[in-house]
């Protein structure tokens, strides 16, 4: 990979919100050169695919709610319990894809950029393999990114990296859970805000 190329990656870093939170992901070198979009389709595991599958379903089964008037609410509520269940399941489906020797956490992630903490200091333009869990059952994905950046952090090294081959629903996956988890964390700093102004 050429410098012009590892410089377009690096402004694409920040292209979409990142936020600090870390998940489980794994990550591994990925043999080979860069496959293009169609040879990528094909190294989707089948659980992440139909975890995509699953969540685009269930939104334009929401969706289509809002038409029916009073009866949609009630709707809504058993369709959110069904979805939860398989959510159960998929969940569980998932966590078989998660191999004990490739796992890390994630320090922060966004719809452009992945970062992590490995014992290993790839080197720039390294193509890695990821899979990522997102937590609350937002889903799961998988990835192929390139390292842009790698620093000594204790022992180990923070490696900086943008994706190169993803599914466009699964960045916007990415995106929701973001946005999912900021909202999580500012509801905790509220409570905490609160619960220290009546101590």
């Amino acid at each position: 990979m050429d410098s012009t190329q590892l410089n377009l990656l690096k402004e694409q870093y920040n292209d979409y919100f990142i936020i600090e939170h870390d998940i489980r992901i794994n990550v591994k070198p990925f043999a080979g050169e860069e496959p293009d979009e169609q040879q990528f389709e094909r190294l989707i595991p089948e659980p992440f695919l139909m975890a995509g599958e699953q969540v685009l379903l269930e939104q334009s089964a929401l969706k289509s709610l809002n038409r029916l008037g009073e009866l949609a609410e009630e709707l809504a509520v058993y369709l959110r319990i069904q979805a939860r269940k398989i959510d159960s399941m998929m969940r569980y489906i998932l966590m078989q894809q998660d191999d004990p020797q490739c796992r890390h956490f994630s320090h922060s992630y966004g719809g452009s950029a992945l970062c992590f903490d490995h014992e290993t200091a790839f080197t720039e333009g390294t193509l890695l393999e990821v899979k990522m869990f997102m937590d609350n059952s937002d889903g799961a994905v998988f990835a192929l990114v390139r390292v842009i950046g790698v620093e000594p952090v204790g022992d180990k090294f923070r490696i900086r990296t943008t994706y190169t081959r993803i599914r466009e629903q699964d960045r916007e996956l990415i995106v929701r859970a973001s946005l999912h988890q900021q909202s999580r964390q500012l509801k905790r700093k509220a409570e905490l805000r609160q619960q220290q102004g009546q101590a």
